[in-house]
């Protein structure tokens, strides 16, 4: 973790913390800090303007999954790398983008929803826009170990009724591999793994008959590590990508419920619009547009909502 630094008088070495290499398809440009015996990366107003430019892009992706006013899923395949980078794009009626920012922000609420975590929790804040944090997930498929993961978080307010979550995973000293063995938390095998970059970009949306509601790109490229071959984790994650946005939609339901019984409630996160200074096409919403535009009875009876 930490690299020796001779110290000019000779009579010891000095520790420096090691930097941390970020897995991003984009680089991680902020400022230097350091936490735990390593120095990370912020992420500022630059790299979530890559990020909105990546979750609004299709360049690359070939889609997969169609299903009219609710869902799209494409893939993408990356130069010499095995794991797929997926793309869910998904309506929510009725549901402002501010509620579901917030719902996804919320640590309390997410215990209520998330019915494959076994454990969450922040590790570091590093500024009002960045933290360190634990998950662990229970597998949804049978046979499979469960997994857990240490992420770099970031989000942003970005004006517009635009919001960005997103993260990456980073190493840090207070979640080893055996963590939760160790703390007496699970007894199963849990394998580390790995997300090169996992977020949402929450947009506003209206439907054709002048319903509002939000729209929500969920885009990921993640290695789960363990036994599991990549091709077979690429068809997983592109067939249980619809449920991501089910289960979304159905939890943003629960929370416009829940959230009025929260006395005193506290939004630890910032609330105020921060404008990314750059304004790019969102070829994802002009591509569903189009894609749901009106249709005879004969097309919709024929649709068939995965590819082939």
């Amino acid at each position: 973790m930490f690299r020796k630094r001779h110290v000019k008088d000779g009579n010891a070495d000095a520790e420096e913390p090691v930097s941390v290499v970020y897995k991003t398809p984009f680089p991680i440009t902020g400022p230097e800090v350091q936490h735990g015996g390593r120095t990370y990366r912020l992420v500022t107003k630059a790299d979530f303007v890559a990020f909105r430019s990546f979750a609004k892009s299709l360049d690359g992706f070939e889609m997969q999954y169609n299903n009219r006013d609710e869902c799209i899923v494409w893939n993408k395949k990356v130069e010499r790398e095995p794991m797929r980078i997926i793309k869910v794009f998904g309506i929510l009626h009725g549901v402002s983008p501010e509620t579901l920012y917030d719902m996804l922000q919320d640590a309390m609420f997410r215990p209520l929803w998330d019915n494959y975590r076994i454990e969450a929790f922040r590790i570091a804040k590093l500024d009002e826009h960045n933290d360190i944090g634990y998950y662990a997930a229970k597998s949804p498929v049978p046979g499979v170990a469960n997994r857990d993961f240490v992420n770099q978080r970031a989000w942003i307010n970005a004006g517009n009724d635009e919001y960005i979550i997103f993260n990456t995973s980073v190493p840090h000293r207070d979640v080893p591999l055996d963590y939760l063995k160790v703390n007496k938390i699970s007894s199963d095998t849990v394998v580390r793994g790995i997300s090169k970059i996992t977020g949402y970009l929450v947009c506003p949306w209206t439907d054709r008959k002048g319903g509002h509601g939000c729209c929500l790109t969920y885009i990921t490229q993640c290695d789960p590590g363990g036994w599991i071959p990549a091709p077979l984790t690429n068809i997983i994650t592109t067939r249980f990508a619809p449920k991501t946005i089910k289960t979304v939609s159905h939890a943003a339901v629960r929370f416009l419920e829940w959230l009025p019984k929260q006395e005193n409630y506290i939004r630890d996160w910032p609330t105020f619009a921060e404008p990314l200074e750059t304004q790019e096409q969102n070829d994802t919403i002009s591509f569903a547009k189009e894609k749901w535009g009106p249709q005879t009875c004969s097309e919709r009876s024929s649709h068939s909502a995965y590819k082939g």
